[in-house]
């Protein structure tokens, strides 16, 4: 019911005039009244009130029969139980009820032939009707409502609760329907006592001065107390809903501690199970596949049937209690079922048959899931380096833990002052609770130390070595920046080129549009730093296909208006580099990675050099894995972990310490004109800064009282790896420095004190010459 329109309706059609033609000083005093205008203001009253009925009544049928197809494609669609469907009963019995009342009580107009009298006995009859209407309202309108919601929700309650105690956490939602229908039930009261009752009343006063005399034609008129009912009777309803709320509540509870739940067989077709977004993605036979549908059943049916019936529960029962859902859906599954999966990167989908269910599988996805969720309760919530829940899923109980380093394990060194180093980098490994620790020095482009220490995954037992690959974060961007110098040095690119350009074809913001390549490199063209969360969440694979994802975030980020007004201030952003290997892989119709690869890592012989994180088995962990800090907690992370490789030029890139080493002695030496890749004056434009300290990939930092000596530096991470490189030209030193830890701030700490260890004469790495 829409108690506001009678409201409504009473504020316009309230008779005033009536009260005017009748008054009288005592019930004695006879006046004279003019019929005509009488007449005339009942009919207009009464069409008033006719009209709002019919509005109200037709909304109320509208309303049902729309609700009907939406309540049927709802359970369907999101494979709701039977009792959802309770409901469409309740909307069939208030249309029905709406339609049969307006028959029996027709709202037939006032006839301006008839005398005034009757016509208003005829008003006050249609008054007194929608007093009845309203006053009962939880009868005949919100009881079946109340009973078929409810019996909805506690038949939830019953199915996804282990015991009373779960039974009880969904009292909540009970107790809002009670307070909601409460409030619909007494802002009906409302309208009744406010607006129905005063016009009742106004209407028998009329008759009253119209006369004693019954007319024949006249129907009888209700009299007061037989409308009227006393504040006790008004609350029996909300008793009722109380007690049918306590049932709701109660009864599944005591149902489910008499008869406990079916115990269902715990078994699984796959031993590990991670999400992307709402996307399952399972492990068979060592594979990592998206799961597309089990026994022909959608997996996104299977997801909205747990979604509904274990509601806060649905992710665990999903993953440790498939049996029961599946059973409970009417898809039963035998020992073995089959699989549509899709295998990483592909469109195609590839059927699995007969794939068993076993214990084994789904005491693998528990042991998983057991000690990341008590992470996630108590350590997760209020640390700004919190685990995402697909980085947690991605993890077993044995991947999650303090850190584990054997320490009487000596670090691997090499050099002439590797000794000294290892010392140095072992203290700090123990000191900042890093799971490992490297660094390499160089002067004159040889070799003076290099040491590591700690492990590839933590508790593993499998040392670190000098060899190893690092992920490189942000030091990825002065990579994409020399790579895209040499496309310009070939004519193929210029730093004039501007976005409006470079895509003429696309909707590029007008403050966006005279954006130059120069001003993307340099961070100053006022583009934030990050892609949206749902940019990160694809995961295309590395060549074509992240160009064509790629090629779509940026146009997106192309449209919108930039944070600051290009130009005119610096900030740091990965997007302007994902922009500019887009414009590159525009003009040349190659990959980014392509291009980094033909233009930087073969001329310099990187031959550890390449894309996203290094690849690890969990069998040989033949390299480092990554590992997200909770707190003094280590998460290890597999190596399809971090950022999308959309995002790929401005954080995506892999390294060996030397590799890296020798990457940065090019840039050191190419503005002396040395360089093997690009001319001393190109080197100067990648390393002067425009509007602050930053450029091309680079920060320059002035000489200080720590190091005294100007240098060129960058640094890294993506949350799971540290890394950072240094140059110093007036020493021709370079400093490389990696983690496969991604507590940034203690890595970035370790990373500074051996940097500024060069320059101690407490601990002198140096090599005289």
């Amino acid at each position: 019911m829409n108690p506001d329109n009678h409201e409504t309706s009473e504020g316009r059609n309230t008779p005033d005039c009536f009260q005017q033609a009748w008054k009288a000083q005592s019930t004695q005093t006879r006046i004279t009244i003019d019929a005509d205008l009488l007449t005339t203001e009942v009919l207009r009253s009464q069409h008033g009130f006719q009209a709002m009925i019919l509005k109200r009544d037709l909304g109320e049928v509208v309303t049902a029969i729309v609700m009907l197809p939406i309540w049927f494609l709802l359970g369907i669609g999101l494979s709701l139980p039977w009792t959802w469907y309770l409901t469409v009963l309740s909307f069939v019995w208030v249309a029905a009820f709406t339609v049969v009342d307006r028959k029996r009580h027709p709202q037939s107009p006032c006839d301006p032939e008839r005398p005034l009298r009757v016509n208003v006995q005829q008003s006050l009859t249609q008054v007194e009707h929608q007093i009845w209407l309203l006053r009962n309202v939880f009868w005949w309108y919100l009881l079946p409502f109340t009973l078929s919601l409810l019996t909805f929700l506690a038949h939830l309650t019953w199915l996804k609760s282990e015991n009373w105690s779960d039974a009880l956490w969904d009292a909540p939602v009970s107790v809002f329907v009670l307070v909601l229908y409460s409030l619909i039930y007494f802002a009906n009261q409302r309208v009744v006592d406010k607006s129905l009752e005063p016009r009742r009343q106004e209407l028998l006063t009329l008759l009253s001065i119209l006369g004693d005399d019954m007319s024949s034609e006249a129907p009888p008129v209700m009299r007061s107390h037989e409308n009227a009912k006393s504040s006790e009777r008004r609350w029996f309803p909300i008793a009722v809903m109380v007690m049918l709320v306590m049932i709701a509540t109660l009864g599944p509870a005591a149902a489910v501690e008499v008869s406990p739940p079916k115990e269902y067989p715990k078994l699984a077709p796959y031993s590990g199970i991670r999400w992307e977004g709402e996307q399952p993605t399972v492990k068979i036979d060592d594979e990592w596949v998206t799961l597309v549908s089990i026994d022909g059943v959608a997996v996104e049916d299977i997801i909205a049937f747990s979604w509904w019936t274990y509601w806060f529960q649905w992710k665990k029962r999903f993953e440790e209690d498939l049996v029961e859902v599946l059973t409970r859906m009417g898809h039963e599954p035998g020992d073995t079922v089959e699989l549509v999966v899709r295998s990483h990167g592909a469109d195609d989908t590839k059927t699995l048959k007969e794939v068993p269910m076993t214990e084994a599988n789904r005491w693998m996805i528990k042991r998983a899931n057991n000690w990341t969720s008590w992470l996630v309760d108590h350590f997760g919530r209020g640390d700004n380096r919190a685990p995402r829940n697909r980085d947690l899923q991605r993890a077993s109980n044995t991947d999650i833990q303090p850190v584990q380093v054997n320490d009487d394990q000596p670090a691997q060194t090499s050099g002439p002052a590797g000794d000294s180093l290892g010392d140095l980098i072992t203290d700090l490994r123990k000191e900042k609770n890093l799971v490992g620790l490297a660094a390499m020095v160089t002067v004159d482009g040889e070799l003076q130390a290099a040491a590591v220490h700690g492990e590839r995954k933590n508790g593993s037992g499998v040392p670190l070595e000098i060899g190893d690959r690092w992920h490189l974060g942000g030091v990825a961007k002065s990579i994409t920046a020399t790579m895209i110098a040499r496309l310009i040095e070939s004519g193929q690119m210029q730093w004039t080129d501007t976005l409006g350009e470079s895509f003429p074809e696309a909707e590029v913001h007008e403050d966006l549009r005279a954006v130059t390549l120069r001003q993307l490199l340099t961070d100053t063209a006022g583009l934030p730093n990050h892609f949206p969360s749902e940019v990160n969440r694809l995961r295309p694979a590395l060549g074509e296909e992240s160009m064509r994802a790629r090629r779509a975030a940026v146009l997106d980020v192309l449209k919108e208006q930039p944070e600051y007004p290009p130009g005119e201030k610096f900030s740091y952003s990965g997007v302007g580099y994902t922009i500019a290997a887009a414009m590159a892989e525009q003009v040349t119709g190659a990959t980014w990675s392509e291009l980094v690869r033909r233009e930087v890592f073969e001329p310099l012989e990187l031959q550890g050099a390449g894309f996203a994180a290094p690849k690890s088995t969990d069998e040989t962990l033949e390299q480092p894995r990554g590992h997200r800090t909770i707190r003094r907690l280590k998460l290890a992370m597999d190596d399809q972990a971090g950022n999308s490789l959309i995002r790929g030029p401005s954080g995506g890139v892999h390294m060996t310490l030397q590799d890296l080493c020798t990457y940065t002695i090019e840039h050191m030496r190419g503005e002396e004109g040395e360089g093997k890749l690009l001319s001393a004056e190109t080197y100067k434009q990648l390393h002067t800064p425009e509007l602050d300290d930053y450029t091309c990939g680079w920060i320059r930092r002035e000489a200080g009282q720590d190091i005294p000596h100007q240098v060129y530096w960058h640094n890294g991470s993506n949350t799971l790896w540290y890394a950072m490189i240094v140059f110093i030209p007036e020493k021709n030193m370079v400093v490389a420095v990696t983690s496969n830890d991604g507590d940034f701030r203690n890595a970035e700490a370790a990373a500074w004190q051996i940097v500024k260890s060069q320059f101690s004469t407490e601990l002198d790495l140096q090599v005289p010459k």
